[in-house]
């Protein structure tokens, strides 16, 4: 009997696994076609992006029942998302460094608790609308990397590789062909900064190197999505079973990628930290373990949730959520954090989950991830730096992309004529005022119909003592609704000598 269940399980087995591995492979290709094309589905994947948006926002977002479904599919098959779905545990596992840990390290399951510690915070601090520590979400991570590092740093390798082959006359003609293939479908047209990139791009690298202490570290200690599956997976209806006949030959626990398998507890594991691999089925030798039915919850560990973890969440969450609120740590708001259109600050604190889309989706790069000097409340939410891009005058992109409207999705129409910020003139840097020195780039430059900028014609002295006309610039500040195209062009080296304020 053991020999036929061995046989008949050890080619399901494997076919199992294969189908994981095909599984989780399109799920990354998916990921990164939804993240091209800049699809806000991902996001609305997320159950806990979505309850604490809810509970922040006091307003249910948009789509929410797709994360309801997926709650309802962790209450079927429990963390199976970290094992088949997740792009962040499929980087993990593709980037295990297994054969890199010349012996194996015991993490402290106290390590575990971590992540429930972080996942309450979050709920809490959301209760007093604020979603800073969504940073932490392994999607938000996902998709702001990508947007503010990996992709654009592709993008310049590119160009610098495509510049040094166009020195050679026969490779012109097939680069042109082959950057025609590329963009706007894998890169973007123009070449896009942004500065602080490489503060996720270390975020990321350093949640990789942590496979170098044991194996999906992350996973087992620090991801609050995790912890929100693994509390699902705590009363799942399919589990792992194993049978009287197990022989505690230890082989699963040494495959079982994130260590819950443990051989002192007659080889079970615990379905909260189980992310449904297969990989012990595979291993085992009497074909004694497999996933079924389960009907009684799983019992409490030492590492979840109960009173000791529950009170350090919520004294975490409401001490930076109340220290945020009052602006202990926080500065003077910078004039100069000109939010997307239809945005308000409010909106920024307690909807934004700092995911990054609408980065991503801005084609010309004006919008940035708002640094310390907008506050820690505003951690990485989204602003607008013109001199870096400019908001463009026909485009919603931002709006229609953003998954939880905390930017809204205006028409068109609505857009055009939403006043996101204003100008003002530096007439000690503009080259008309300062230096008599021609220039109307910015009246030129302006998108509104009615332009936002005029130019009064006077006749001045030239350096030669003659006298010359000269159109010299001013705002109108009920036309202009703060785009930063005149910004984003002024031709004065440095900080520009028209500005944009909210």
């Amino acid at each position: 009997m053991a020999a036929e269940n061995k046989s008949s399980a050890g080619w399901n087995t494997r076919s199992w696994l294969n189908l994981r591995t095909a599984i989780q492979a399109l799920a990354f290709i998916g990921f990164l076609a939804l993240f091209l094309n800049a699809v806000p589905l991902l996001m609305r994947l997320d159950p806990l992006a979505v309850l604490a948006n809810f509970i922040s926002g006091r307003s249910l977002p948009p789509f929410a029942f797709i994360a309801l479904a997926m709650t309802l599919l962790a209450l079927i098959f429990g963390r199976a998302w970290c094992g088949w779905l997740c792009p962040m545990g499929t980087l993990l596992e593709w980037i295990s460094f297994n054969k890199c840990r010349t012996k194996k390290i015991t993490i402290p399951d106290g390590w575990r608790s971590v992540k429930y510690v972080i996942l309450i915070a979050i709920i809490l601090a959301a209760v007093f609308s604020n979603l800073t520590l969504m940073i932490f979400d392994p999607l938000t991570i996902m998709v702001r990397t990508f947007a503010t590092a990996i992709w654009p740093g592709l993008d310049l390798a590119v160009n610098a590789a495509e510049s040094l082959l166009n020195n050679v006359p026969v490779f012109q003609a097939p680069l042109a062909r082959f950057d025609n293939a590329l963009r706007p479908l894998l890169l973007p047209t123009t070449q896009l900064s942004y500065p602080e990139g490489w503060i996720f791009a270390v975020v990321l690298a350093a949640i990789i190197l942590m496979n170098l202490v044991a194996e999906r570290f992350w996973c087992r200690c620090l991801c609050p999505l995790g912890a929100f599956y693994g509390l699902a997976g705590k009363i799942s209806l399919i589990r792992r079973r194993v049978n009287e006949s197990c022989i505690k030959c230890k082989l699963c626990e040494d495959t079982c990628p994130t260590g819950t398998i443990r051989r002192d507890k007659d080889c079970s594991s615990d379905p909260g930290e189980c992310i449904v691999c297969l990989k012990c089925m595979d291993s085992c030798p009497c074909s004694t373990s497999d996933f079924g039915p389960m009907f009684s919850p799983a019992k409490f560990n030492s590492y979840d949730p109960v009173r000791r973890q529950l009170f350090l969440g919520l004294g975490a969450g409401a001490v930076l959520a109340l220290l945020f609120r009052l602006g202990l740590p926080s500065k003077q708001r910078n004039p100069y954090a000109i939010r997307p259109p239809g945005a308000g600050e409010q909106d920024m604190t307690a909807k934004c989950i700092r995911c990054g889309e609408c980065i991503k989706a801005c084609p010309t790069g004006a919008i940035q991830p708002s640094q310390m000097d907008s506050g820690p409340e505003q951690l990485w939410t989204p602003v607008i730096v013109p001199r870096i891009g400019f908001c463009q005058y026909s485009c919603n992109a931002c709006g229609s992309t953003c998954p939880v409207s905390a930017i809204p999705a205006l028409s068109l129409a609505e857009k055009k004529s939403t006043i996101i910020g204003r100008a003002f003139i530096d007439r000690d840097r503009c080259l008309p005022w300062a230096q008599n020195t021609p220039c109307i780039v910015c009246e030129e430059m302006c998108p509104v119909p009615r332009k936002a900028i005029l130019l009064h014609t006077v006749r001045t002295k030239r350096e030669d003592g003659g006298t010359m006309l000269l159109q010299l610039p001013t705002v109108q500040a009920g036309r202009c609704i703060g785009c930063g195209l005149c910004e984003y062009k002024c031709p004065v080296e440095g900080e520009s000598a028209i500005r944009v304020t909210a």
